[in-house]
Protein backbone atom coordinates (compact mmCIF):
# COMPACT_ATOMS: atom_id res chain seq x y z
CA UNK A 1 0.00 0.00 0.00
CA UNK A 2 1.87 3.35 -1.22
CA UNK A 3 1.11 6.10 1.32
CA UNK A 4 2.38 9.74 0.87
CA UNK A 5 1.41 11.84 4.20
CA UNK A 6 1.56 15.46 5.39
CA UNK A 7 0.81 16.98 8.71
CA UNK A 8 0.24 20.67 10.42
CA UNK A 9 0.05 21.29 13.82
CA UNK A 10 -2.58 24.29 14.59
CA UNK A 11 -3.10 26.65 17.17
CA UNK A 12 -6.63 25.41 18.45
CA UNK A 13 -4.31 22.30 19.72
CA UNK A 14 -5.86 19.69 16.63
CA UNK A 15 -3.52 18.09 14.46
CA UNK A 16 -4.29 17.69 10.90
CA UNK A 17 -3.09 15.02 8.21
CA UNK A 18 -3.54 14.62 4.44
CA UNK A 19 -3.06 10.82 2.99
CA UNK A 20 -2.58 9.69 -0.31
CA UNK A 21 -2.65 6.90 -1.88
CA UNK A 22 -3.90 4.20 -4.73
CA UNK A 23 -6.12 1.57 -4.72
CA UNK A 24 -4.73 -2.16 -5.38
CA UNK A 25 -8.25 -3.69 -7.31
CA UNK A 26 -12.03 -2.06 -7.81
CA UNK A 27 -13.31 -2.88 -4.53
CA UNK A 28 -10.50 -1.93 -1.87
CA UNK A 29 -10.98 -1.89 1.59
CA UNK A 30 -7.66 -0.83 3.66
CA UNK A 31 -7.18 0.06 7.39
CA UNK A 32 -5.76 3.58 7.64
CA UNK A 33 -5.04 3.84 11.30
CA UNK A 34 -1.34 2.98 11.03
CA UNK A 35 -1.10 5.56 7.99
CA UNK A 36 -2.26 7.89 11.17
CA UNK A 37 0.07 6.74 13.68
CA UNK A 38 3.23 7.04 11.26
CA UNK A 39 2.28 9.98 10.06
CA UNK A 40 5.46 12.76 10.93
CA UNK A 41 5.20 14.81 14.07
CA UNK A 42 1.46 14.32 14.23
CA UNK A 43 0.79 12.38 17.50
CA UNK A 44 -2.45 11.02 16.15
CA UNK A 45 -2.64 9.16 20.01
CA UNK A 46 -2.83 11.99 22.03
CA UNK A 47 -6.37 12.72 20.49
CA UNK A 48 -9.39 11.10 21.90
CA UNK A 49 -11.07 11.81 18.48
CA UNK A 50 -10.59 11.49 14.86
CA UNK A 51 -12.57 13.04 11.95
CA UNK A 52 -11.74 11.62 8.80
CA UNK A 53 -12.97 12.22 5.03
CA UNK A 54 -12.95 11.12 1.70
CA UNK A 55 -13.29 13.33 -1.41
CA UNK A 56 -14.75 10.95 -3.45
CA UNK A 57 -18.23 10.06 -4.89
CA UNK A 58 -17.41 6.09 -4.67
CA UNK A 59 -15.08 5.99 -1.63
CA UNK A 60 -15.55 6.33 1.81
CA UNK A 61 -16.32 5.26 5.43
CA UNK A 62 -18.95 3.43 7.47
CA UNK A 63 -20.28 5.20 10.73
CA UNK A 64 -18.14 3.81 13.75
CA UNK A 65 -21.58 2.35 15.24
CA UNK A 66 -21.81 -0.14 12.11
CA UNK A 67 -18.22 -1.13 12.00
CA UNK A 68 -18.64 -1.96 15.50
CA UNK A 69 -21.48 -3.77 14.74
CA UNK A 70 -19.78 -5.80 11.64
CA UNK A 71 -16.87 -7.07 14.39
CA UNK A 72 -14.75 -4.16 12.52
CA UNK A 73 -12.60 -6.65 10.32
CA UNK A 74 -11.74 -6.71 7.21
CA UNK A 75 -13.90 -9.95 6.77
CA UNK A 76 -17.10 -8.54 8.29
CA UNK A 77 -16.95 -5.42 6.52
CA UNK A 78 -16.59 -7.40 3.03
CA UNK A 79 -19.32 -9.13 3.30
CA UNK A 80 -21.42 -6.21 3.71
CA UNK A 81 -20.14 -4.97 0.71
CA UNK A 82 -20.42 -7.77 -1.27
CA UNK A 83 -23.77 -7.94 -0.33
CA UNK A 84 -24.55 -4.42 -2.06
CA UNK A 85 -22.27 -5.62 -4.96
CA UNK A 86 -25.06 -8.18 -5.54
CA UNK A 87 -27.81 -5.85 -5.08
CA UNK A 88 -26.48 -3.49 -7.88
CA UNK A 89 -23.76 -6.01 -10.04
CA UNK A 90 -21.07 -4.15 -12.46
CA UNK A 91 -22.24 -4.39 -15.83
CA UNK A 92 -26.18 -3.89 -15.36
CA UNK A 93 -28.17 -1.66 -17.17
CA UNK A 94 -27.99 1.78 -15.37
CA UNK A 95 -28.70 4.99 -17.11
CA UNK A 96 -25.66 6.72 -16.32
CA UNK A 97 -23.47 4.02 -18.14
CA UNK A 98 -25.02 5.19 -21.44
CA UNK A 99 -22.49 7.25 -22.06
CA UNK A 100 -24.31 8.65 -25.55
CA UNK A 101 -27.13 10.11 -23.13
CA UNK A 102 -24.37 12.20 -20.80
CA UNK A 103 -24.95 15.49 -22.72
CA UNK A 104 -22.58 17.06 -20.50
CA UNK A 105 -19.17 15.01 -21.34
CA UNK A 106 -17.23 16.08 -24.36
CA UNK A 107 -16.70 13.38 -27.13
CA UNK A 108 -13.21 12.90 -25.45
CA UNK A 109 -14.55 12.30 -21.93
CA UNK A 110 -16.92 9.75 -22.95
CA UNK A 111 -14.02 7.31 -23.91
CA UNK A 112 -12.86 7.47 -20.20
CA UNK A 113 -15.23 7.14 -18.16
CA UNK A 114 -15.89 5.30 -15.72
CA UNK A 115 -19.14 2.86 -16.23
CA UNK A 116 -19.65 2.99 -12.16
CA UNK A 117 -23.23 3.73 -11.57
CA UNK A 118 -23.16 0.17 -9.19
CA UNK A 119 -20.30 2.10 -7.48
CA UNK A 120 -22.72 4.92 -6.81
CA UNK A 121 -25.72 3.09 -5.88
CA UNK A 122 -23.52 1.12 -3.29
CA UNK A 123 -21.95 4.16 -1.58
CA UNK A 124 -25.75 5.58 -1.62
CA UNK A 125 -27.72 2.42 -0.34
CA UNK A 126 -24.56 1.09 2.17
CA UNK A 127 -24.46 4.54 3.77
CA UNK A 128 -21.44 5.25 3.36
CA UNK A 129 -19.64 8.83 5.26
CA UNK A 130 -17.46 10.97 3.26
CA UNK A 131 -16.82 11.86 6.44
CA UNK A 132 -17.07 9.91 9.85
CA UNK A 133 -15.93 10.52 13.23
CA UNK A 134 -14.24 7.77 15.22
CA UNK A 135 -12.98 7.52 18.68
CA UNK A 136 -9.41 6.97 17.56
CA UNK A 137 -6.96 4.23 19.11
CA UNK A 138 -3.74 3.08 17.08
CA UNK A 139 -4.71 -0.64 17.02
CA UNK A 140 -8.05 -0.09 16.21
CA UNK A 141 -8.99 -0.01 12.52
CA UNK A 142 -10.42 2.51 10.43
CA UNK A 143 -11.42 0.67 7.08
CA UNK A 144 -11.38 3.29 3.61
CA UNK A 145 -13.89 1.50 1.29
CA UNK A 146 -12.96 2.34 -2.21
CA UNK A 147 -15.66 0.66 -4.69
CA UNK A 148 -14.47 2.11 -7.42
CA UNK A 149 -10.67 1.98 -7.35
CA UNK A 150 -10.16 0.58 -10.98
CA UNK A 151 -11.47 1.69 -14.32
CA UNK A 152 -10.27 -0.09 -17.82
CA UNK A 153 -6.73 -1.35 -15.97
CA UNK A 154 -6.46 2.67 -14.27
CA UNK A 155 -6.01 2.31 -10.50
CA UNK A 156 -6.93 5.81 -9.09
CA UNK A 157 -5.47 8.35 -6.51
CA UNK A 158 -7.46 8.61 -3.59
CA UNK A 159 -7.06 11.44 -1.03
CA UNK A 160 -8.03 11.47 2.92
CA UNK A 161 -7.87 14.02 5.34
CA UNK A 162 -7.91 13.84 8.80
CA UNK A 163 -8.17 15.84 12.03
CA UNK A 164 -7.73 14.78 15.85
CA UNK A 165 -9.49 16.28 18.06
CA UNK A 166 -10.39 16.38 21.54
CA UNK A 167 -13.52 18.60 22.08
CA UNK A 168 -16.08 20.39 19.99
CA UNK A 169 -18.20 23.35 20.56
CA UNK A 170 -21.30 24.65 18.44
CA UNK A 171 -20.72 27.92 17.81
CA UNK A 172 -23.96 28.45 15.14
CA UNK A 173 -26.97 26.60 14.79
CA UNK A 174 -30.21 27.15 12.65
CA UNK A 175 -33.36 25.11 10.57
CA UNK A 176 -33.04 25.45 7.15
CA UNK A 177 -36.37 24.97 5.83
CA UNK A 178 -35.98 22.76 2.31
CA UNK A 179 -39.10 22.72 -0.72
CA UNK A 180 -39.61 19.96 -1.66
CA UNK A 181 -42.00 18.77 -4.38
CA UNK A 182 -44.51 16.30 -3.96
CA UNK A 183 -43.04 13.42 -4.99
CA UNK A 184 -43.17 10.16 -3.52
CA UNK A 185 -39.50 9.46 -5.42
CA UNK A 186 -37.02 12.63 -5.45
CA UNK A 187 -33.63 13.15 -4.82
CA UNK A 188 -32.33 17.28 -4.29
CA UNK A 189 -28.82 18.67 -4.69
CA UNK A 190 -28.50 20.95 -1.65
CA UNK A 191 -24.97 22.82 -2.70
CA UNK A 192 -26.53 25.89 -3.28
CA UNK A 193 -26.21 26.39 0.81
CA UNK A 194 -22.70 25.54 0.78
CA UNK A 195 -21.41 29.07 0.43
CA UNK A 196 -23.53 30.76 2.97
CA UNK A 197 -22.04 28.22 5.61
CA UNK A 198 -18.60 29.04 4.40
CA UNK A 199 -19.25 32.69 4.73
CA UNK A 200 -20.31 31.69 8.47
CA UNK A 201 -16.95 29.14 8.94
CA UNK A 202 -15.09 32.84 7.64
CA UNK A 203 -17.50 34.50 10.16
CA UNK A 204 -16.22 32.47 13.39
CA UNK A 205 -12.89 31.93 11.40
CA UNK A 206 -12.98 28.50 12.53
CA UNK A 207 -9.89 25.99 11.59
CA UNK A 208 -11.18 22.88 11.87
CA UNK A 209 -14.36 21.53 12.81
CA UNK A 210 -17.45 20.31 11.16
CA UNK A 211 -20.18 21.32 9.28
CA UNK A 212 -23.25 19.15 9.60
CA UNK A 213 -26.78 18.84 7.86
CA UNK A 214 -28.88 16.67 9.60
CA UNK A 215 -32.47 15.75 9.03
CA UNK A 216 -35.27 17.07 11.75
CA UNK A 217 -36.16 14.30 13.83
CA UNK A 218 -39.58 14.58 13.09
CA UNK A 219 -38.80 14.20 9.43
CA UNK A 220 -39.58 10.71 8.12
CA UNK A 221 -39.29 8.85 4.81
CA UNK A 222 -36.19 10.85 4.02
CA UNK A 223 -32.37 10.48 4.04
CA UNK A 224 -29.34 12.38 3.19
CA UNK A 225 -26.22 11.41 1.63
CA UNK A 226 -23.16 13.21 -0.03
CA UNK A 227 -22.64 11.67 -3.75
CA UNK A 228 -22.33 13.18 -7.07
CA UNK A 229 -26.04 15.04 -8.43
CA UNK A 230 -25.70 13.56 -12.22
CA UNK A 231 -28.75 13.70 -13.87
CA UNK A 232 -29.33 10.34 -15.56
CA UNK A 233 -27.96 8.76 -11.66
CA UNK A 234 -30.05 10.69 -9.54
CA UNK A 235 -33.08 11.33 -11.72
CA UNK A 236 -33.29 7.56 -13.61
CA UNK A 237 -30.89 4.94 -11.45
CA UNK A 238 -31.56 5.82 -8.13
CA UNK A 239 -35.39 6.70 -8.31
CA UNK A 240 -35.93 3.29 -10.44
CA UNK A 241 -33.63 1.80 -7.31
CA UNK A 242 -36.31 4.01 -4.64
CA UNK A 243 -39.04 2.31 -6.36
CA UNK A 244 -37.99 -1.03 -6.17
CA UNK A 245 -34.39 -2.16 -4.50
CA UNK A 246 -33.84 -5.37 -6.12
CA UNK A 247 -34.27 -3.92 -9.70
CA UNK A 248 -30.89 -4.15 -11.01
CA UNK A 249 -30.23 -7.48 -9.57
CA UNK A 250 -32.97 -9.00 -11.08
CA UNK A 251 -32.49 -7.29 -14.70
CA UNK A 252 -29.22 -8.49 -14.33
CA UNK A 253 -30.09 -12.50 -13.43
CA UNK A 254 -33.23 -12.63 -15.07
CA UNK A 255 -32.95 -13.39 -18.73
CA UNK A 256 -30.16 -16.03 -18.24
CA UNK A 257 -32.48 -17.78 -15.55
CA UNK A 258 -35.18 -18.00 -17.40
CA UNK A 259 -32.96 -19.35 -20.34
CA UNK A 260 -31.37 -22.20 -18.54
CA UNK A 261 -30.48 -24.21 -21.91
CA UNK A 262 -28.09 -21.40 -22.55
CA UNK A 263 -26.24 -22.26 -19.54
CA UNK A 264 -24.44 -25.75 -18.82
CA UNK A 265 -25.09 -27.34 -16.34
CA UNK A 266 -22.72 -26.18 -13.50
CA UNK A 267 -22.74 -22.51 -14.55
CA UNK A 268 -26.25 -23.13 -13.87
CA UNK A 269 -26.07 -24.31 -10.55
CA UNK A 270 -23.38 -21.74 -9.98
CA UNK A 271 -25.64 -18.73 -10.63
CA UNK A 272 -28.59 -20.43 -9.40
CA UNK A 273 -26.79 -20.05 -5.79
CA UNK A 274 -25.64 -17.13 -6.45
CA UNK A 275 -29.27 -15.55 -7.12
CA UNK A 276 -30.31 -16.98 -4.06
CA UNK A 277 -27.46 -15.17 -2.11
CA UNK A 278 -28.12 -12.25 -3.53
CA UNK A 279 -31.67 -12.26 -2.76
CA UNK A 280 -31.56 -13.42 0.84
CA UNK A 281 -28.41 -10.63 1.55
CA UNK A 282 -30.16 -7.98 -0.55
CA UNK A 283 -33.63 -8.13 1.37
CA UNK A 284 -31.58 -8.31 4.68
CA UNK A 285 -29.28 -5.85 3.56
CA UNK A 286 -32.54 -3.88 3.25
CA UNK A 287 -33.80 -4.67 6.47
CA UNK A 288 -36.48 -6.59 5.03
CA UNK A 289 -37.91 -10.04 5.86
CA UNK A 290 -36.62 -13.13 4.51
CA UNK A 291 -37.99 -15.90 5.87
CA UNK A 292 -41.18 -16.25 3.32
CA UNK A 293 -38.57 -15.67 0.31
CA UNK A 294 -35.99 -18.15 1.42
CA UNK A 295 -38.69 -20.92 1.85
CA UNK A 296 -39.75 -20.18 -1.82
CA UNK A 297 -36.03 -20.55 -3.15
CA UNK A 298 -35.19 -23.51 -0.90
CA UNK A 299 -38.65 -25.52 -1.28
CA UNK A 300 -39.73 -24.48 -5.20
CA UNK A 301 -36.34 -23.96 -6.77
CA UNK A 302 -35.46 -21.12 -8.82
CA UNK A 303 -39.03 -20.90 -10.45
CA UNK A 304 -38.71 -17.37 -11.19
CA UNK A 305 -41.75 -15.82 -12.11
CA UNK A 306 -43.68 -17.13 -8.94
CA UNK A 307 -40.14 -15.86 -6.95
CA UNK A 308 -40.74 -12.36 -8.46
CA UNK A 309 -43.78 -12.18 -7.68
CA UNK A 310 -42.33 -13.03 -3.72
CA UNK A 311 -40.04 -10.71 -4.38
CA UNK A 312 -42.37 -7.35 -5.75
CA UNK A 313 -44.56 -7.90 -2.13
CA UNK A 314 -41.31 -7.68 0.03
CA UNK A 315 -38.81 -5.39 -1.99
CA UNK A 316 -41.20 -2.17 -1.53
CA UNK A 317 -39.97 0.58 0.19
CA UNK A 318 -40.43 0.40 3.95
CA UNK A 319 -42.31 3.55 5.71
CA UNK A 320 -39.33 4.56 7.81
CA UNK A 321 -35.80 3.72 6.30
CA UNK A 322 -34.49 3.47 2.81
CA UNK A 323 -31.84 0.77 2.98
CA UNK A 324 -28.93 1.96 4.84
CA UNK A 325 -28.97 5.78 4.17
CA UNK A 326 -28.56 8.29 7.45
CA UNK A 327 -30.12 11.60 7.56
CA UNK A 328 -26.71 13.40 8.37
CA UNK A 329 -24.35 14.87 6.08
CA UNK A 330 -20.60 16.27 7.29
CA UNK A 331 -18.44 18.36 5.62
CA UNK A 332 -14.75 18.49 7.33
CA UNK A 333 -13.42 22.00 8.30
CA UNK A 334 -10.15 22.29 7.18
CA UNK A 335 -6.60 24.68 6.80
CA UNK A 336 -3.32 23.99 6.44
CA UNK A 337 -1.87 27.08 8.25
CA UNK A 338 -2.61 28.99 11.03
CA UNK A 339 -3.64 32.27 9.47
CA UNK A 340 -6.69 31.84 7.35
CA UNK A 341 -10.15 30.39 8.09
CA UNK A 342 -10.74 26.49 7.41
CA UNK A 343 -12.46 25.53 3.89
CA UNK A 344 -15.26 23.51 3.55
CA UNK A 345 -14.01 20.08 2.24
CA UNK A 346 -15.79 18.56 -0.78
CA UNK A 347 -14.18 17.03 -3.66
CA UNK A 348 -14.75 18.26 -7.40
CA UNK A 349 -17.90 15.86 -8.12
CA UNK A 350 -19.71 15.70 -4.36
CA UNK A 351 -22.61 16.96 -3.24
CA UNK A 352 -24.94 16.81 -0.44
CA UNK A 353 -28.05 15.13 -1.48
CA UNK A 354 -31.63 15.25 -0.06
CA UNK A 355 -33.27 11.87 -1.06
CA UNK A 356 -37.02 11.12 -0.30
CA UNK A 357 -38.80 7.97 -1.00
CA UNK A 358 -42.60 9.06 0.32
CA UNK A 359 -43.99 12.61 -0.05
CA UNK A 360 -43.88 15.07 3.29
CA UNK A 361 -47.53 16.18 4.01
CA UNK A 362 -45.96 19.93 3.68
CA UNK A 363 -43.86 20.82 0.66
CA UNK A 364 -41.67 21.77 3.32
CA UNK A 365 -38.54 19.77 5.04
CA UNK A 366 -36.78 20.64 7.85
CA UNK A 367 -32.89 20.64 7.94
CA UNK A 368 -30.98 21.33 10.92
CA UNK A 369 -27.62 22.71 10.48
CA UNK A 370 -24.51 22.89 12.63
CA UNK A 371 -21.04 24.43 12.84
CA UNK A 372 -18.70 23.28 14.95
CA UNK A 373 -15.19 23.75 15.77
CA UNK A 374 -12.56 21.54 17.07
CA UNK A 375 -9.87 21.88 19.96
Amino acid sequence: MHLISDSINDKNSTVAATLHFSPRSRLDIKNVSPALAEVEHSPFASFENVAICSLHTTAGFLEQPLATKLGNNSEGIDHLVRSAHRLFPEGAPYWHDRMELRNELTPEQRKHEPLNADSHLAFICLGLCNCALYEFAPDAPIYFIDLDGESRGTFRSRRTLAVGYNHTQCVHEEILAIKMPQKDQYALDLSQHLNRLQSLVNKHNIHHGLVILELDSDEKNAGITVNEYETLLVERDLIDVLKNPLKYMLDNASALIRHPLTLPGKAKKILTYELHLAIRDGLRFASRSVSALEYMVDRLGMRLPLLESVIDRLATPLENRWMNLGTTARFLIHTDHHVSPGRIAIGTYQSPILIQWRRPNTDIRKLRVRLLQFS
